[in-house]
Order: structure tokens, then sequence, then C-alpha cells
């Protein structure tokens, strides 16, 4: 520990040395006076003697301290000096380099959390999604049927184990008012194919799959939480699903939330329709790869097991021959990458753009510094120690506009998480609740602030390496002032320049292709409907009947409520995430069932068409007439008509829909609907009356004259006045769902967009600080030029035409970039093309325009300089 206390004791030590060496000169001219001498001539002979004593002293306090440590703090105190010096450069400076490095870290917080961050399961790496491959019907991700996933199961020779899932709600009651709940059926190795154990409890046993065990429910830690109010004796006790009691078994930990949004998982017991029909799909698969067993390994094995099944069952397998595994990781990023990695991109171009900038700002500041770096290395400095010093203000410099960085970036993040809204399923896109600045992340903005600071700094230091003599040749003006210095400032513009008509490009296409989307048809009109979905639970609606009994009351007290135009029911709401399919034929084709195309479908009510305003093109709406015991009609899409129509019209032909006994006719043609959102492709859609295809999921789409939201309450009141038990969720306005389905996209416009506005604003101070210290070095030569008779136009044409001259070379080099770039842009983008020429044109049209207002500034200032205080400008 001796270290330890010379360094907090060197000051004292530094004196005690000083004052020894003092000692020793004068016993010497002490003893030089007494042998004759004067004083005066004694204390020079003994200083000849001793030598040069500062360079003692300092030969012997390296005795005591470590040289580099010391330097490096004086190094620190002269940066932070300086910079208090220039308060105007420091600001400019660190809110450049705060507004680059809060960019780079909100994005790469993002990054990590989507796409870098470990999955909370054991040996993530090895999970694996399975899925059914239909090429017939264009399915790459099918769901198995129980009968397929046992075959996959027992005959498969390289996953540790397989489970299934598939998704569920239940109504919760007995605690305040009813509740819809997010679930998920699991097959009891369900969690342990992914590697997690309960915080509290137990998970299922296999033979809770069993019927009639299977009433036990393992909670989330979130439903835990805000429902049960952790109570951590919730375990055995009995909650209240759909009517029936559940008993609690286990509780999971806080980090495990798969599926996303699940709030309770029960076992998954085979549907009784399901175990004698390969043909039944509605199974996730998961499995867990053994050690050793690579992707494509499991994949060709799969493929094979497929095939056999397609032999042995050519009925209901002959198209599903295949199979398509996807890794857990690349199934919960979805189709966020493409967005993402445009965003690092992006992001990236604006922090190189402020390195430049900032760069551009140090050599400007080094001009006047020159005679202060000719100075010190006159007095012994080294070129060296000079850099260091250079690169110890950047890297200081870097560290403050990073620390502030940092902070914006952690509100940034908070914005950033409304590009993955928690109330639309239509996208495929992960879950994200929270975007955290974690240790990764503070990583990652020290890596970033180090770089920028060597980056930005490397030029100023590198300068200050220079020879001297050549420096004050150039009058004080060095590198930043000289030729070489102006040529290459006005290539760090032209860089800037290049790169900020590339973002601006990037966010033009993003807003044109927004515009698109908003302007796009749905299909139906979206404003002034709410929208609610009930699920009347199987055993206690038991039959037909009363399933319909409870939707006509309903609707009958929605449809009296005040403010209400129009109203009607859906199995499936467009933009929801929810969708049904089923094969449809015509009844005069006898198509074998394998080979009928596949459609959505859903059962309505008459009011359905007009509540969203879907457009009726042929025929007529269902009415009163069509209920149980009538004769079976269907209503179709516009692009199902074409698909079945002979001599071209639908009218009167008669359908043969899956699950539906006995043909149905077509009564009427709609308009096509866009049910996963405007990005998405029309997908044919068969409608049937809700009175003759009931089903147990209900959602109300309610149109009203005023703000819908205005009679949600009374909606739900409607409900609990049939059935005080039934839980109502997801209430929420059409034009919500519309706009949210967007979120991604509206998104990513604005981030494009904070980018090209940062990127423009940063070149235009480039560009300004290059043509302003042109001025300044040109004085003299334009006050020569005014006194010989050029008039003040000449002078702006002058000043003006160096600025755009840069601008015009940044602008050739940036469409170049753009046009090479832009088609990583390509499949972000809706109804326009990367290479769109208004969309290029535009951008360099505005980056010029302000390219050309800054040069404009110190063009004025040219204008008025006087030539007699010109001609002695130096």
């Amino acid at each position: 520990m001796n270290w330890i206390r010379q360094l907090f004791s060197r000051r004292r030590l530094y004196g005690e040395l000083s004052e020894e060496i003092q000692e020793h000169l004068e016993e010497k001219i002490e003893e030089l006076v007494a042998g004759g001498m004067s004083r005066k001539e004694a204390s020079r002979a003994a200083r000849r003697e001793f030598g040069n004593v500062s360079m003692t002293e300092e030969d012997g306090r390296r005795v005591w301290r470590w040289p580099s440590i010391e330097d490096f703090f004086m190094d620190v105190r002269f940066s932070l000096r300086m910079l208090r010096k220039s308060p105007g450069f420091t600001i400019i400076a660190v809110i450049t380099l705060a507004l680059g490095i809060g960019a780079n870290t909100a994005i790469f917080s993002l990054v990590n959390t989507v796409l870098l961050r470990r999955l909370p399961y054991k040996d993530a790496n090895q999970l694996v999604t399975v899925w059914g491959y239909n090429r017939a019907r264009g399915y790459t991700t099918d769901l198995v049927s129980p009968l397929d996933f046992a075959d996959w199961r027992s005959q498969n020779h390289v996953f540790e184990n397989m489970a299934a899932s598939t998704d569920t709600q239940y109504t919760l009651t007995g605690r305040a008012e009813p509740a819809v709940i997010i679930a998920y059926s699991f097959s009891a190795d369900y969690f342990r194919v992914l590697g997690v154990e309960p915080i509290l409890g137990r998970t299922f046993l296999p033979e809770e799959e069993q019927p009639g065990k299977n009433h036990v429910t393992v909670l989330s830690y979130s439903m835990w939480e805000s429902r049960f109010g952790g109570d951590r004796d919730i375990v055995a006790k009995t909650i209240t699903l759909d009517g029936a009691p559940y008993t609690v078994v286990g509780v999971m930990p806080p980090e495990y939330k798969y599926p996303p949004f699940t709030e309770l998982w029960t076992p998954l017991t085979v549907a009784a329709e399901a175990a004698n029909d390969r043909d039944y799909r509605y199974l996730r698969v998961m499995a867990r790869l053994k050690p050793g067993v690579t992707l494509q390994q499991a994949q060709t094995e799969m493929n094979a097991i497929a095939g056999r099944l397609a032999l042995a069952y050519p009925k209901t397998n002959k198209d599903e021959n295949v199979t398509n595994l996807i890794s857990l990781r690349e199934k919960t990023i979805g189709d966020i990458r493409p967005a993402l990695l445009v965003l690092v991109c992006a992001v990236g171009f604006v922090l190189l753009i402020a390195c430049a900038n900032v760069a551009n700002l140090l050599l400007a500041r080094a001009a006047g510094r020159q005679k202060e770096v000719a100075v010190r290395t006159a007095l012994g400095a080294t070129r060296l120690r000079l850099a260091r010093q250079f690169l110890t203000e950047s890297m200081l410099l870097g560290l403050i506009g990073g620390g502030f960085g940092v902070l914006l970036a952690s509100f940034c993040t908070r914005a950033l998480v409304t590009m993955f809204p928690p109330t639309i399923f239509n996208l495929n896109i992960p879950h994200v609740e929270e975007i955290p600045i974690d240790g990764w992340v503070l990583g990652f903005a020290l890596t970033v602030t180090l770089f920028t600071g060597a980056v930005f700094g490397l030029v100023p230091a590198l300068q200050a390496c220079l020879n001297t003599n050549a420096a004050l040749k150039e009058s004080g003006r060095g590198l930043a002032g000289g030729a070489q210095g102006r040529r290459f400032r006005r290539a760090l513009v032209v860089a800037e320049l290049a790169l900020c008509l590339i973002l601006l490009t990037a966010a033009g296409l993003t807003l044109r292709s927004f515009v698109h989307l908003l302007r796009g048809d749905l299909g139906f009109n979206a404003d002034h409907v709410l929208t609610m979905r009930v699920l009347p639970p199987n055993n206690k609606y038991e039959t037909d009947a009363k399933k319909i009994a409870f939707s006509d009351q309903v609707m009958e007290r929605i449809q009296s409520l005040p403010g209400v135009e129009a109203a009607g029911t859906v199995t499936f709401l467009p933009l929801s995430g929810w969708r049904g399919e089923r094969t449809v034929a015509l009844e005069s084709q006898a198509t074998p069932e394998n080979q009928r195309p596949v459609m959505m479908w859903s059962s309505v009510t008459p009011g359905y068409f007009r509540a969203l305003g879907i457009p009726l093109l042929k025929g007529r709406f269902f009415g009163e007439q069509d209920k149980q015991g009538a004769p079976g009609v269907a209503i179709i899409s516009k692009s199902l008509a074409r698909q079945l129509a002979r001599n071209g019209d639908p009218l009167g032909e008669r359908i043969d829909v899956q699950g539906v006994k006995g043909a149905v006719e077509v009564v009427g043609v709609v308009g096509d609907v866009h049910h996963l959102g405007i990005t998405s492709e029309v997908i044919s859609e068969v409608y049937l009356p809700f009175a003759q295809v009931p089903e147990p999921i209900i959602c109300f789409a309610i149109r009203t004259a005023g703000d819908p939201y205005s009679v949600a309450k009374e909606a739900e009141r409607a409900v609990w006045a049939v059935d005080k038990d039934q839980a109502v969720g997801f209430v929420m306005s059409m034009s919500h769902l519309a706009s949210e389905s967007l979120a991604p996209q509206r998104v990513m416009m604005l981030i494009l967009g904070a980018f090209g506005g940062m990127a423009l604003v940063m070149a235009a101070v480039g560009l300004y600080g290059v043509i302003a210290n042109s001025v300044a070095q040109r004085t003299h030569e334009i006050g020569v030029r005014v006194a010989l008779g050029a008039r003040s136009g000449d002078v702006l044409k002058l000043v003006l035409g160096q600025g755009l001259g840069l601008v015009a070379v940044g602008i050739a080099i940036g469409l170049g970039g753009a046009f090479g770039l832009m088609h990583f842009v390509s499949s972000l983008l809706y109804g326009i093309r990367a290479t769109d020429p208004v969309t290029l044109a535009a951008a360099a049209f505005v980056l010029a325009g302000v390219a050309l207002a800054a040069s404009y500034i110190p063009a004025r200032r040219a204008m008025r300089v006087d030539p007699m205080v010109a001609l002695r400008y130096e």
C-alpha cells in the first residue's frame, strides 16, 4: 500500500525535495563564501556546479510519481479551462454531440431490447418452433393437428422434447367487474421444454391434460400482482374462469412472458372433434434441439417424417409433405428486423455528420491556436505531448456530449415503445413493454463517445504534430486556415451534405409512403365506430339458441341507445388480429376438400355491414328472414365473387363452406376489406348469418353520431344487463385500431424525419462555418476587389458561388448514395418506389435551399466589408 501513500502525499514529498536541494545549495554557497568568494559569485558558482535545479527537481519527482497519470490530470484541467474560455464553441459542440450520441444510444437500446437481448429461457438458441408447410394453400406457418403432432413427437430423433399449445380466452369473475383474460393452453411439458420454473408452486402434470382433471391454472407474474395483489398464498386457491372453478398451481417469474400478452395458462386437452381428424389443425408446436443437432439437420428429418405422413394419409396430408422450422429468436423478432437495420444505418449517418461538424469546429478553433502551439513547442513541448493535449480536449468534449446524449436517449426510448402497440394483434412484431438503458447500452454509449472523441479530435491532434515553422509561415492559419486546411474542411462539409441528402431522401420516402397508407381504402369506414368483444362461455351458452338469444338481446339494447346509428356483430373484427379460415367451393364442381381454396369467414348480424360502412355491390344484405331453419345463405366479397362466378354473376350460386351443413346460396356481394391492415393483401371472405351459424366469439361494431367513446359505458351495461357475469374486452374505437395498426410505419416516419432534420441543421451549421471562416480569411482579398471596383452583387456572387459549389458536389454524391442505398428501404414503403424522382428532387431542393440560406449570412457580411479596414486586415 506504499504507492497509495505516495499518491496522496506527493505534494509534501515534492516540497521536501525542493527544500533539501535548496539546503545543499546553501551549504555549497557558504563553503565558497568562507573560501573568499563574494556571495553573488559563490551563488553563481554553486549553481553552475550543481546544474539545472529545475531539471534536478523534475528528475527527483519522477521517483515518487506516475508521470502519465499526473500529465493526464494536467491535460484535463487545461482542457476544462479552454472549454470555459470559449462557451459558444463548447455549447454548439456539446449539443451536436449530444444529438448524435443520444440518437445512437436510443436506437441501440431498441436494437438491444429486440434483437440482441438473451431470451429468458435455458439454452434459448436450442428452441425452435415447428410448423406445417402447405404449398398449395400458401401457408408457410400452418398450424398442426393433434394426430400429426403425436407422430412428429414419436418419430423424431433430433429433439429432446416437443410440446404443443393453442390460444384461448376466459372470462374471470368473482373479482369486481368480469374481465377478459388472454390465455394459452399448454401441454404438460411445455414449460420444461422452455426451461423455466415457477417462482411459486409448480407447472402442469401429465395427468392434468385429461378431461375432468384439467381445471388447474398457472398465473403470469403480472396477473398475480395486478389482480391478486401478489398474494404469496395464492397456490391451491380457486379462481372462477368461464363460470367454472380452477385451482391455481403456480406463478411464473416476471421475465417469462411467452406468448406475449398471456395472463394465465391452462393444460392442453385435445378437442373431441380433433381426436380422429388429421385436418383439424389448431396447435402451435415448440421443440428443443438435442445437443449438437443443427436447425438444418432437424429440418431434414422433420421433412422426412412429414413426407411419410403425406404418403400414409394422402386425403389430409398430401399438401403437408414438408415442415418449416423457425428458431424462437427469429419468430419472436417477427417482421421488425428490416426497419431496425434501416434505423441503425440512418443513426450512423447522423453520428458521422456530428463528428464531421465538430471536427470542422475544432479545425476552425485550432487556426487561432497555432501561435500558442508554436510557443509551447519552442519552450520544449514535444509533438506527441501536444497531440495528446488536443486529443484530451476532444475526448473531454465527447464525454460531456455523451453524458447529455444518454439523458436524451432515456427520454427517446419512451417514445420508441409506441412502435409496438400493446392493443394491436395483427402486426407480426415483438411485444415490447419498455426499452431500458441497461449496462450494455451504457457500455455502447461510452464506446461511441470515445470513438467520436477520437475521430473528430484526430485532425487537430495531427495538426499539433506539424512542423511549427510551416505553421508560422501560414500567418497563424495552420491546417485550418491555409490552403490544405480549407480543402479538408470543404471535404468534410461535402460529406455532411451528401449524408444529409441520403437521410432526407429516406425521410421523404417514408413520409410519402405513410401518406399513401393514410389515404388507402381499408374497405370500410372506421370513423365514429366503437368496437368491443365478448366471449360467451360454452358451458353457459351450450346451444346455438342460447348464443343467438344473448346476441339478439344485447343488440336490441345497444341499438336503442341515444347516438347509435347502426350496430352489428362479427366473429372476426377487421384489424383485430383474429381471423378465421374455411375452405369454400362451388357445390356444382364437387371439388375434394383438400383441394378447395381457403377463404376468410365470419358470422355477422344484419346490421354489421351498415355499422362498418362496407358497401353492397350486388344483391342484398342479411335480413330477419335469414334465421335458423331458413335456407342457408351467404354474402361474399368482391374478390371471392371473381373467383367463383361463372358468367360474371355470383348471385344465386350455391357454395359449400367448410363446417356448414349443406350448401348455402350467395345472396349478396360486398366490397373487399383489408382484414389484416392496409399493407396486407386483400383476402377473399365469405360472410354467414349469425342466426344460422352462431359462434362463441362476438365482436360488436357500433356506429355513432358523435364520439364513439361517449356510448362505451352504456354499451357495456347493455351486455351486463343480459348477463352480469359476461366480461367485455377490447373496448376501443375502430379509428384507434386503424391508427395503431400503422404504429411501426408512423414511428419510422417520425424517427427518420427527426434524423433528417438533425442532419439538415448540422450540415447547414457546418457549411456556414466553412463559408464564414473563408470570408474571414479572404477579407483582405475582398477589400482589394472592392477597392478595384467590385460591387456588392459581385461579392455576393463570389461567396454564394463558393457555397453553392460545395452544395452541388454534395448533392451529386448524395444522389448517387441514395440510388445505391434506398433499396434497403423499399420493403418499408407502400405505394411508392425507393427511387421515386419526386422525393429525390424534393430532398435535393430542400437541402439546396437551406444551404443557400446558410451561405447567405456570411455573404451579407462580406458585402459590408470596408475596403480601408480590409486593406489593413491580417
